[in-house]
């Protein structure tokens, strides 16, 4: 039988990570407990209805984008916008719309989460959102936007074809966390909605959605920085830094950025020590790309940044598990072919599966 293909990219690196893991292990760095759920927010979940063969859906659909398209060419007016930038929203946004109408999404849950979408670019290309070092995600206020965020990627991703593999082990995970040690993934990353797609596929189980809400994603300036990223970044919690591939750009920004990531480092030390900490983490510095035959190949994981978190492990005074994870997720959103210096990359909205496998 063929192995499902995340278990594939698993294996293809998870024999890289065995000689990691054994100095974890030589170490000392494992345990277990009981979880208590983390409490938080009661919210409403936007759920797919089937509606896709409901007469006015689609009309309801294409009538909502046609209020955000005039609301785009209005603030281009206004706010000087780039004809590229609103050449790459507007194509999003189109092949949003079409990603909807074959999931069936309720088209007045379509207008809610496009509309919030919408909304929250426009702000931040007034008004950018500041990051802090360590970012706790917004959850208070008009919007919950670590439920809007999963929301608006729910329909991209064609659940009955895709699979969480290892999830035998997320109760584990949850008795370390209980027990007050530190639990880190070790993830190649593929695209932009990756944090959402975790939560999307844990989500079936309650134990196991909590601690997708837990989770503290290590993340490239670009998602904090991007207008059309930053409502997603938002909803995460979030540890900021540049990553490797854009810290000399530009060259005389590299001290200010070095600064910043030798602060995000320490606050990682702070929370390692407080115990309890579930983090993810691509230790690639980045997406993986497609090679000239078009396949997605994983980004070698860089070896100093490995070593940085096993030593800050050891100095926390808590046990750090790490796991490696493997995510296929490309299909969603997809990073272009090169890495871009530039912020404002063109993006898909097709719909497509989404596996993740979680080792031991």
């Amino acid at each position: 039988a063929r192995r499902p293909l995340a278990v594939k990219l698993l294996a293809s690196f998870q024999r890289r990570f065995t000689m990691m893991q054994g100095l974890i292990l030589l170490c000392g760095l494992v345990g277990s407990a009981a979880f208590a759920p983390m409490q938080v927010r009661p919210t409403t979940t936007w759920r797919l209805a089937a509606t896709k063969d409901a007469p006015d859906a689609g009309a309801v659909m294409d009538a909502a984008f046609q209020q955000v398209a005039e609301q785009i060419e209005q603030a281009k007016t206004s706010m000087g916008l780039s004809e590229g930038f609103v050449g790459i929203l507007d194509g999003f946004l189109k092949e949003y719309v079409e990603s909807n109408k074959e999931a069936g999404t309720d088209p007045k849950v379509f207008s809610q989460v496009l509309g919030t979408m919408v909304g929250m670019v426009t702000q931040q290309l007034q008004d950018p959102y500041k990051f802090s070092t360590f970012h706790q995600s917004v959850r208070d206020g008009p919007y919950d936007l670590y439920q809007w965020g999963n929301d608006f990627f729910r329909p991209l991703v064609i659940m009955e074809q895709s699979r969480l593999e290892g999830k035998e082990l997320l109760d584990d995970i949850a008795e370390k966390l209980a027990a007050g040690d530190n639990v880190m993934f070790l993830s190649n990353h593929q695209t932009e909605a990756d944090p959402q797609v975790i939560s999307l596929l844990f989500e079936d189980n309650p134990a196991h959605a909590a601690l997708a809400e837990k989770v503290i994603c290590i993340a490239g300036h670009r998602v904090t920085t991007d207008p059309m990223a930053i409502p997603f970044s938002m909803g995460r919690n979030l540890l900021c830094i540049h990553s490797k591939k854009h810290i000399d750009n530009p060259p005389e920004e590299k001290e200010a950025k070095q600064k910043q990531n030798m602060e995000t480092m320490n606050k990682l030390g702070e929370l390692l020590a407080a115990g309890g900490q579930l983090l993810w983490v691509a230790p690639s510095g980045g997406r993986d790309r497609p090679n000239e035959d078009g396949e997605f190949v994983i980004s070698p994981f860089d070896a100093k940044s490995t070593s940085l978190f096993q030593l800050l492990g050891l100095k926390s005074g808590k046990k750090l598990h790490f796991h490696p994870m493997a995510m296929f997720t490309h299909q969603l959103v997809p990073p272009p072919k090169e890495v871009r210096k530039e912020l404002g990359e063109a993006r898909s909205a097709k719909r497509g599966a989404a596996r993740i496998a979680i080792g031991d």
